[in-house]
């Protein structure tokens, strides 16, 4: 059966529903051929909350041998979105940093508005040891769109952090929220403007890059 076809079948579906596509796409995850898995990954992603009964399995695929099956489990995650964000953030307590970090590029995606998202984005960004890690936890905090939980105050700190990069994705989400950026100038001004200030080209234009080049996988 064509996919299109198979995909077509399981969207006429009620959401929620264990399509048989859904239950063979999710027994494919575990295939020897990191092709079969890759494949089967994008396709659950396709199907989205349809696709909710695969999420415990695709948020263990976060952890695949083959980089590539992984980000597919991390675009479809996000792509399924609510439903899969529980799963998600238990997977930022990983051991390996690989899995961590993609767990926060589909938590980015999946715009979460619950509180305990922010906490658990907060703590990362504060606690985590690897900087890349530490970078995608201020951009999810960006995209969060929340304020509270003390996501600005953890924010405003990672202006210090001893990582370039963060700092400056601190800065990029600081920006996201308007008015509440206010209370961070003090902070601002001198731990990071000079650095800015160095750097070829207007503040604006720098801001506007790093978030072009940050905000991407």
């Amino acid at each position: 059966m064509p996919v299109s076809l198979v995909c077509m079948l399981v969207l006429a579906m009620p959401p929620g529903t264990d399509a048989p596509a859904v239950t063979a796409l999710t027994h494919e995850l575990s295939s020897p051929n990191t092709i079969t898995r890759s494949r089967a990954a994008r396709e659950l992603g396709a199907l989205k909350e349809q696709a909710v009964a695969a999420v415990p399995h695709l948020a263990r695929t976060l952890a695949d041998a083959d980089p590539f099956v992984a980000r597919d489990a991390a675009e479809a995650l996000g792509k399924i979105g609510a439903a899969a964000v529980p799963a998600l953030r238990r997977a930022l307590h990983a051991d390996e940093a690989r899995v961590r970090l993609r767990a926060l590029i589909a938590l980015s995606r999946c715009r979460s508005q619950e509180p305990a998202t922010v906490v658990a984005l907060a703590r990362i960004l504060k606690e985590d040891p690897d900087p890349n890690v530490r970078r995608w936890a201020a951009l999810a905090l960006d995209r969060s769109g929340l304020t509270g939980q003390g996501l600005i105050a953890n924010l405003t700190a990672a202006l210090a952090d001893e990582d370039l990069t963060v700092r400056y994705s601190a800065v990029v989400a600081l920006t996201a929220y308007g008015v509440e950026l206010k209370e961070t100038t003090a902070r601002l001004a001198p731990l990071v403007t000079g650095e800015i200030a160095s750097l070829p080209g207007v503040t604006t234009e720098v801001l506007r890059t790093i978030a072009a080049t940050f905000g991407k996988q």
